[in-house]
């Protein structure tokens, strides 16, 4: 199989680029000429990268035309990371231009099927399990940019004939993530033996492991059938900042205190946070093989090896 990666540098597409080499699959991406492919240093000779920018039209075209994938995983975004949410248009440009400059190649193409990468964050704050059918409500110029994604990704699949899913990812941890986000952030402190830094410790999320992420992108990779779909990825089970600090404590042996209130709360944040799974489990016959406990046991594991690649 050949496939596309857009997004390959980033913490999810470079762990599927990796996954998706253990399968056997001929793996090209899209990176700008300016990418820290740091995540990629021990694979970047077995793909085949290409340069170049979303929302280039004309880059993106001969890039997807040249490389003739079978599928197309389009994991490729701006402002994911709340520093960088302070540029809305570049936000937009990528999310709505960047990803129609993806689906109008990828069916001149002749590709079988794109996956899109959707965001728990389009649900806005709900007081109930967040499920695919409801009204958003997103709340930052990065959940706007992201809704607006889904829908044209869910229209262009009608209109178009080009099968395209839309798997609305939870909270992704486990190795390779950026090193400020909280579950680095809280290893990299209990390693030292300093107090983990996080924001309040009630405020809560569906934490999912990586590697149950990329079990469900490998999935809907190979079932165009269900073009159109947008699919939520999570476990069902929501955990507090608590829970983390607790999960990793109990993993590194250390004896860390949590020190709250580090940084300020965001509007995003909410005591409930959860997935409805019943569609990934319906859809995708995916149900998620790790515990928080788990995951938290893989990830401390990971980092214990490759904490240099965070001090660069």
């Amino acid at each position: 199989m050949k496939v596309f990666i857009t997004g390959i540098a980033g913490f999810v597409g470079a762990g599927l680029a990796r996954t998706l080499l253990e399968d056997g699959a001929e793996v090209s991406g899209l990176v700008r000429a300016d990418s820290d492919l740091w995540r990629l240093e021990e694979i970047k000779s077995r793909l085949d990268l290409r340069i170049g920018d979303l929302c280039n039209k004309k880059d993106v075209f001969e890039v997807i035309s040249s490389v003739k994938p079978t599928v197309v995983f389009h994991l490729g975004s701006y402002g994911a990371y709340p520093r960088k949410q302070s540029d809305p248009e570049k936000i937009l440009e990528t999310s709505v231009h960047g990803t129609l400059h993806v689906l109008l190649a990828a069916k001149k193409a002749g590709v079988g099927i794109v996956v899109n990468t959707g965001s728990s964050s389009e649900y806005g704050t709900k007081d109930h399990p967040m499920e695919e059918g409801e009204i958003l409500a997103p709340n930052s110029y990065y959940a706007v940019g992201k809704a607006a994604q889904t829908h044209l990704c869910q229209h262009f699949a009608r209109m178009e004939g080009l099968p395209v899913i839309t798997l609305r990812l939870f909270s992704v941890y486990g190795p390779f993530e950026e090193a400020s986000r909280l579950v680095p952030t809280a290893i990299a402190h209990a390693l030292a033996g300093s107090d983990v830094p996080i924001a309040h410790p009630d405020i809560a999320r569906d934490f999912i492991y990586l590697s149950d992420v990329l079990e469900a992108y490998k999935r809907a990779g190979n079932m165009p059938e269900l073009g159109g779909e947008v699919i939520n990825v999570g476990t069902g089970v929501q955990h507090t900042l608590r829970d983390i600090y607790e999960a990793v404590v109990r993993e590194t042996g250390s004896s860390s205190k949590m020190k709250v209130d580090v940084y300020e709360t965001q509007a995003f944040d909410t005591n409930m946070w959860v997935a409805d799974v019943s569609k990934m489990r319906s859809k995708l016959g995916l149900t998620p093989k790790y515990s928080l406990e788990d995951g938290m046991r893989e990830t401390v594991t990971w980092f214990s090896s490759y904490a240099h690649v965070y001090k660069k």
